[in-house]
């Protein structure tokens, strides 16, 4: 008999569930299921879906696909030994990720994973881009004068008030952009600041536009990650005709100004590899390089067009 993929129901759960964790460690393992489980049932929207793949009723695999907002999903690679299900259930991911209205649906994964990442591309996941995550101590830093002293405004985000404003500067800063330059083609500017905003757990707390002499310079996101009391800059972009004065690196120390005063353990940032102006920038303010992951990912560009639902 063929292998079926289907979304496990809820009697099926602790089974899948079981599953997927059969290789963590004795002692953590009971705690893992019953963390995932409650994650699961948590879910009142179905963004959490659990996959699972039969053969004649025995079960050979388990899928997590994760729809985080309204633009976005994260899967993990497939939990089996066998390539045939781990293809059933990559295929039955990207369908449904087709049939939604997301605009791209990824996982991450170590460069090094040679055969699960080429397992990703022939089954509707090409490898998109690497990203180099970097990270900021916060110890001894030494920073200049707030941007305020040199003529620079910051303006706090607000729903009301200049959201739009945020929307045109945020579309501007994308052009000519080496980050992930992919991501603008199959997603709309509405849809990539509700991505920002999934990410974290602050929203849109430490969004903040820069201006100067009324000309909006760029934008800087930043975000909390309570539980490891630490921030990560989740966007930072300069518009087109303010680059190469130094912006982009004042952004950054007012980023780095704002985590040390709310007493941060760190500050975080993902970049695209290739973007070697902006990992220039890090550096020099002091970032430090921790490791790299490949993004493989299936974009709106590769199935057909869906009007994009933001609200």
């Amino acid at each position: 008999m063929s292998i079926t993929v289907s979304q496990a129901s809820p009697e099926e759960w602790p089974e899948a569930s079981a599953f997927i964790f059969a290789d963590a460690a004795e002692a953590d393992q009971n705690l893992q299921i019953d963390e995932f489980l409650a994650t699961i049932k948590a879910d009142q929207n179905g963004r959490k879906q659990l996959l699972i793949a039969r053969e004649n009723g025995i079960l050979l695999g388990a899928g997590v696909l994760v729809f985080t907002d309204a633009a976005t999903a994260f899967f993990w690679p497939p939990f089996t030994s066998r390539t045939d299900c781990a293809a059933a259930l990559l295929q039955e991911m990207a369908a449904r990720i087709d049939q939604s209205e997301i605009s791209i649906g990824q996982a991450l994964l170590e460069p090094g994973q040679l055969n699960l990442r080429r397992l990703l591309s022939q089954n509707g996941f090409p490898h998109l881009t690497n990203l180099l995550f970097m990270r900021h101590p916060l110890t001894d830093v030494r920073l200049k004068e707030p941007v305020e002293t040199e003529q620079i405004q910051c303006v706090r985000f607000d729903e009301l008030a200049n959201r739009h404003r945020f929307l045109e500067l945020l579309e501007q800063t994308h052009q000519l952009s080496f980050d992930c330059p992919a991501l603008n083609h199959c997603r709309t500017t509405e849809e990539s600041l509700e991505s920002h905003r999934s990410s974290g757990d602050s929203d849109q707390k430490y969004w903040y536009l820069f201006q100067r002499d009324h000309a909006d310079l760029g934008v800087l996101l930043l975000s909390e990650h309570r539980a490891e009391n630490l921030w990560e800059v989740v966007y930072m972009g300069v518009a087109p005709g303010q680059r190469g004065k130094g912006y982009g690196a004042a952004f950054i120390e007012f980023g780095l100004r704002q985590a040390v005063a709310h007493d941060q353990s760190g500050l975080m940032l993902a970049v695209d590899h290739k973007n070697s102006y902006a990992i220039k920038i890090y550096e020099k303010s002091g970032f430090i390089r921790q490791h790299t992951l490949s993004v493989h990912a299936r974009m709106r560009s590769q199935f057909s067009e869906k009007k994009p639902k933001i609200h």
